[in-house]
């Protein structure tokens, strides 16, 4: 069963490897490139905010920021299309020839037969992803020299994106054995996919682990290696706004008391405007160190979010009639 379901899918299989690989010489090379023009741009004693009139700081500059938005963009995209192109063809495609119906006359039951076929699958999927995760991750310190913690970083590094190609591939999977039209279970499964990590990166991620909280004065320095989750002005005692406001809800207020907007008003200190309004600037933040906790956690809501749909899927085809 298990050589019948290479020989099946073997063409797409092996397609999905060789744009892994081929993508994997790609970033190696943009990588390594990022790397030397940020080393120039470091030893010249540029500034990533103002590169400066050298010519050496703006050239290095731009080689540092030539590819990084396009190769951030297909390491986030990758996965996912590796999960679903592996996934929604490999029930769907059964259905659509027929094909099924030879399996069964076989002794073999249809559960034994869906999980051979999801399991080689998976195996596949989780491998490609897993061998372009440490890629990935060196990627990211080549060329983008920010936080792994960071959204930005934190989606395309670690080991959660193996969590989210499998999600994508089991996704595929019961789209397809639902839905039986391959086309149609792709063109679905893409909108759930982006919701599904919508949802957790904004409003599960955040407090999967409790963020530290600390209150603020104008004269400090922001949390150091962290990722701000949330920030404003809240009633003093709180560490969150209060019932019917937001974290916005002081902030023209404050703006207003300082005379910061232009407003026809004498400016006032922040301490003053804070103990007219009785409030306080509290920020909340995940710290670096909380990076592999985060890491962990998403992934076992999408390993799990994963056994779920295998399961729907187990019961969609043994519903099945043909």
């Amino acid at each position: 069963m298990i050589w019948a379901t290479w020989r099946m899918h073997r063409s797409i299989f092996l397609t999905s490897i060789a744009v892994a690989v081929a993508f994997a010489i790609w970033l190696a090379v943009t990588g390594t490139s990022e790397l030397n023009a940020w080393a120039i741009f470091t030893s010249h004693h540029c500034s990533i905010d103002i590169p400066g009139a050298s010519p050496i700081c703006m050239s290095s500059y731009s080689g540092v920021d030539h590819f990084s938005s396009i190769n951030a963009a297909l390491c986030g995209v990758l996965p996912a299309i590796l999960g679903l192109v592996l996934g929604v063809p490999l029930v769907a495609s059964e259905m659509q020839q027929f094909t099924n119906r030879l399996a069964w006359t076989q002794s073999i039951t249809r559960t034994r037969w869906l999980v051979t076929k999801v399991g080689v699958g998976a195996l596949i999927t989780v491998g490609i992803v897993g061998a372009l995760a440490p890629l990935f991750w060196w990627w990211t310190d080549a060329a983008q020299r920010s936080l792994h913690i960071a959204p930005s970083n934190f989606d395309i590094s670690g080991f959660v994106i193996v969590s989210y190609a499998l999600f994508a591939f089991m996704l595929g999977v019961v789209l397809g054995a639902l839905i039986r039209r391959t086309g149609w279970a792709f063109a679905v499964s893409i909108p759930l996919y982006i919701g599904a990590r919508l949802v957790v990166q904004d409003f599960l991620r955040p407090t999967l682990v409790a963020p530290v909280i600390k209150v603020v004065s104008p004269n400090s320095d922001p949390p150091a290696l962290a990722w701000i989750v949330r920030s404003g002005f809240v009633p003093v005692g709180r560490f969150n706004p209060a019932p019917g406001q937001t974290w916005n809800s002081y902030l023209t207020r404050m703006i207003n008391c300082q005379g910061a907007n232009g407003v026809a008003k004498p400016a006032h200190s922040w301490k003053f405007c804070e103990a007219l309004y009785h409030v306080r600037d509290v920020v909340q933040f995940q710290p670096e160190n909380h990076y592999w906790a985060l890491q962990a956690y998403e992934s076992a809501i999408f390993l799990g979010a994963a056994i779920v749909l295998l399961g729907v899927t187990v019961a969609a085809v043994k519903r099945w009639r043909t």
